[in-house]
C-alpha cells in the first residue's frame, strides 16, 4: 500500500521532533533501531574519562547512557520536549549523579560556551537542523582546539531519500556535508561506511 503524501509528511515531522504518544513509540523504536549505528559512531567518537563531550539530538537517551559510562561529563541538546523527558527517565540515575545534564535546543546555537567541549556527537539529526552551515560553525565555536565532531547522514542513495518529504528531511550529498565541515574550520574530514548500515554516512572531522 502507497505512503501518501501526508503520512510521509506526518512520519518526517515526528521524525524530526518527536511529540506526544507516537514520539514516544519512536523513542522505543530508535533505542535498538539505532543502536548499530552509534556503536560505530562511538567507536570513532571514542569517548575517555574526563572529556566534556555533547550530543546533539539525543532521542531516547541511550548513547547518553554509555557515554557516562566511559567516564565523560555528558551534555545533551535536544529540540524535541517528548524526548527530553524520555531521556531523563532513562538516564535519571546519571542525572542525579551530575554525569549528564540535559538542555532544550534547536541545534542552530548550542547553549554552551566557547572552547568548552572535547567531543561533539550527533546521530542522524544533521539533515533536520534548520540552516546546518551555520550550525557547524557554531559546533566548532564550542569545541577545543583539536576537538571532534561525529556525526552522521543518510547516504547518497536517492531512493531512500525518496521516502522522506524533502521540506523536512533536507538532505546534502556527502561532498556538500564534507565542503560545509571545511568551510566551519575543521580540518581531517574523514567519511566512514559500513555495509551492515548501508544508508548510514559517519563523517568525522577536527576542530581548529
Amino acid at each position: 500500500m502507497p505512503v501518501t503524501a501526508a503520512a510521509r509528511r506526518y512520519l518526517s515531522s515526528q521524525a524530526a521532533r518527536p511529540r506526544g504518544a507516537f514520539g514516544r513509540l519512536l523513542g522505543r523504536i530508535w533505542r535498538t533501531e539505532t543502536a548499530g549505528v552509534n556503536r560505530v559512531a562511538l567507536e570513532l567518537l571514542a569517548p575517555a574519562p574526563g572529556e566534556r563531550i555533547c550530543e546533539i539530538g539525543f532521542g531516547p537517551g541511550r548513547t547518553l547512557g554509555l557515554l557516562a559510562g566511559a567516564g565523560a561529563e555528558v551534555i545533551g541538546v535536544e529540540v524535541s520536549a517528548t524526548m527530553l523527558a524520555v531521556a531523563a527517565r532513562y538516564n535519571a540515575k546519571s542525572i542525579a549523579a551530575g554525569l549528564i545534564s540535559l538542555r532544550r535546543g534547536d541545534g542552530i546555537r548550542l547553549p554552551i560556551a566557547d572552547h568548552s567541549l572535547d567531543k561533539v556527537l550527533s546521530v542522524h539529526n544533521f539533515y533536520f537542523w534548520p540552516d546546518p552551515r551555520t550550525s557547524l560553525h557554531d559546533i566548532a565555536r564550542a569545541l577545543r582546539p583539536g576537538g571532534r565532531l561525529v556525526l552522521t547522514s543518510l547516504s547518497d542513495d536517492r531512493p531512500l531519500a525518496a521516502r522522506f518529504d524533502p521540506a523536512i528531511y533536507r538532505l546534502p550529498t556527502t561532498g556538500e556535508t564534507t565542503a560545509w565541515l571545511r568551510a566551519a574550520g575543521f580540518i581531517d574530514v574523514c567519511i566512514t561506511r559500513r555495509s551492515a548500515c548501508e544508508s548510514t554516512v559517519w563523517f568525522t572531522a577536527t576542530a581548529t
